[in-house]
């Protein structure tokens, strides 16, 4: 759409909306439906047991349901609000709590992000096929797939997100104040998820007032008035009744500022951002390769010449990769998370290592890879600095916008987790597949790469729940036999579920009010849980899990006179 006027463009935009003929849209909902049909045939949802840090948010759901009360619990960093209700809402339909109904509640809402997805990609003119491939690309991808069957905020965030963002793009386009009006309320409700949320209207607001100037104050104020309303809300109930929770405090807050103050904070956020263009790379590679494929030549072309910024880009990463294996012997994944060699999902038990799926060489070809994928998206989102007045008139502007003020608090964070880089994917998304018109040959290579993605992410995600359910089936096998459940070492989340509120207390009371792991060795544990046999230790239950990949393996409950780790001061 170069050259065209800012009038034009919004035509444009919104001509280019409803172009779906009925077959390309019964083609579109076929995909998104074949690739969930995947998911749910490959791992089932159900299963009572939490996953990851999401046992803080249930831990609220239940005391709402219980107690009639909002209550955000000390370990959560994010807002969680909306989650919450979501969560609860679920569980009462469901006839009580139930770790089972707060996952499907995350699946169910993750129906949203791909249908918004490609609502604001049409929105910012991407051609149907083009919106649809961007779809499965993040349909596919394993920390999307993997969030879903979890009750963390990271799903619920980027669903309204996209709506949010997809509302704003109309409103400012097209001058419609029902549409920032209602992009409003998702930014609002964005928040509740995350407080990153406060993104969205500050880069609409940011949008309108450099395209408006003095008559942008009428937009300006329907574009942020509901999200600052509720962040006032928001910010008053914390302090004043629920409380600012401890791990935000200490974890966000303490710690973040730490990270920016270190002498090596410049050193460390390059590396930060060579690590997330690396995994962006990575997570967009079925659009770039689609693109690739149809256009090889002119992708460089257009927008100035690319050829120079890849390759400074291609330098950087590669030499990035290159120290990282002669110097640690690391390949990727770089950062911890969702997506690990040892497979899907955090590995928390105690003891032992669970046997790894993919083969070594499917990490070794990704590192491979990875650079020369970054450089491509590095030089896209270099083009968008290098074209600054052009890209602020552009449909797009409020999400390239937003996502570089989301990046500014994700880069000071105390620790870069895989998954803080999902709600980077759709910008992302958006500079690779703007002007596109895929070919047959583009599509096909897109939907291998695609194909790939996803044959290696649910066999792994299957194992990760299969896995658990038999975690916490032989944890419930000691709670049978009158082992209380903080006795019991079963991995983070079974000591997170059972011994946070009460160990917390304990530790800031001990004066480990600095140290987020304390309260975990408050209560001195007996049985722990394991991949493996322990020396030294008695095997007193198991349980076997099994795939429809083939992947199986076993956790063991042993038993040990003492405890293996350091210990706070015990319990009264």
């Amino acid at each position: 759409m170069d050259g065209l006027s800012r009038e034009e463009i919004a035509m444009e935009v919104v001509r280019s909306v409803p172009e779906l003929r009925v077959g390309f849209v019964l083609a579109a909902v076929g995909a998104v439906a074949g690739v969930y049909a995947l998911w749910l045939l490959a791992a089932s949802p159900v299963g009572e047991f939490p996953l990851n840090d999401d046992w803080a948010y249930a831990w609220s759901v239940r005391h709402l349901l219980r107690t009639g009360e909002l209550r955000i619990s000390e370990w959560t960093s994010a807002s969680a609000v909306f989650p919450v209700y979501w969560g609860a809402l679920f569980s009462k339909l469901a006839g009580g709590f139930s770790f089972t109904a707060l996952r499907v509640s995350t699946l169910m809402f993750s129906l949203m992000s791909p249908v918004a997805l490609f609502w604001l990609l049409r929105c910012v003119g991407i051609p149907g096929s083009a919106a649809l491939l961007g779809v499965v690309t993040l349909l596919v991808n394993p920390l999307f797939v993997h969030l879903s069957y979890t009750f963390m905020t990271d799903v619920f965030y980027l669903g309204l997100m996209l709506v949010g963002l997809a509302l704003y793009v109309g409103g400012i386009e097209r001058d419609s104040a029902r549409s920032l009006w209602a992009a409003s309320l998702a930014a609002a409700l964005a928040f509740l998820c995350r407080q990153i949320g406060l993104a969205l209207p500050l880069a609409a607001a940011s949008v309108l007032l450099v395209r408006r100037r003095r008559q942008a104050l009428r937009p300006v104020l329907r574009a942020v008035l509901l999200p600052a309303l509720v962040f006032a809300a928001h910010s008053w109930w914390l302090n004043e009744v629920n409380g600012v929770p401890w791990a935000f405090r200490l974890n966000t807050v303490q710690n973040g500022l730490a990270t920016l103050l270190r002498t090596s904070a410049p050193a460390d956020l390059a590396v930060r951002l060579l690590q997330a263009m690396l995994y962006l790379g990575i997570f967009t590679l079925p659009a770039l390769v689609a693109v690739a494929a149809t256009r090889p030549l002119s992708f460089w072309r257009e927008a100035g010449p690319r050829w120079p910024i890849f390759g400074a880009w291609l330098l950087a990463l590669a030499g990035f990769a290159l120290y990282a294996r002669l110097a640690h012997g690391e390949g990727m994944p770089y950062l911890l998370g969702v997506v690990n060699r040892d497979g899907i999902g955090a590995q928390t038990l105690p003891f032992g290592q669970k046997p790894r799926v993919p083969p070594e060489w499917i990490f070794d070809l990704v590192t491979l890879v990875a650079p020369v994928a970054g450089a491509a998206l590095g030089a896209l989102w270099t083009n968008v600095f290098r074209a600054v007045r052009r890209e602020i008139n552009a449909p797009g502007a409020v999400v390239l916008l937003s996502a570089l003020i989301m990046a500014v608090p994700t880069a000071s964070m105390a620790r870069l987790w895989d998954h803080y880089l999902l709600v980077f994917v759709p910008a992302s998304l958006y500079l690779t597949l703007r002007g596109a018109h895929i070919s047959a040959r583009g599509g096909i290579a897109g939907a291998l790469v695609c194909g790939s993605m996803l044959a290696y992410t649910l066999p792994e995600q299957a194992e990760y729940l299969a896995w658990n359910d038999a975690r916490w089936r032989v944890g419930r096998e000691l709670v049978r036999q009158h082992v209380p459940p903080v006795r019991i070492d079963g991995g983070f989340e079974w000591v997170g579920w059972f011994d946070f509120e009460r160990a917390l207390p304990i530790a800031l009371a001990a004066g480990y009010s600095d140290n987020l792991g304390a309260w975990m060795t408050i209560f001195p544990d007996r049985y722990f849980l394991s991949f493996e046999p322990v020396d030294g230790a008695r095997i007193v239950a198991s349980a076997r899990w099994r795939t429809r990949f083939g992947s199986e393996g076993t956790v063991l409950a042993v038993e040990r006179e003492t405890s293996p780790w350091a210990t706070v001061p015990p319990r009264p």
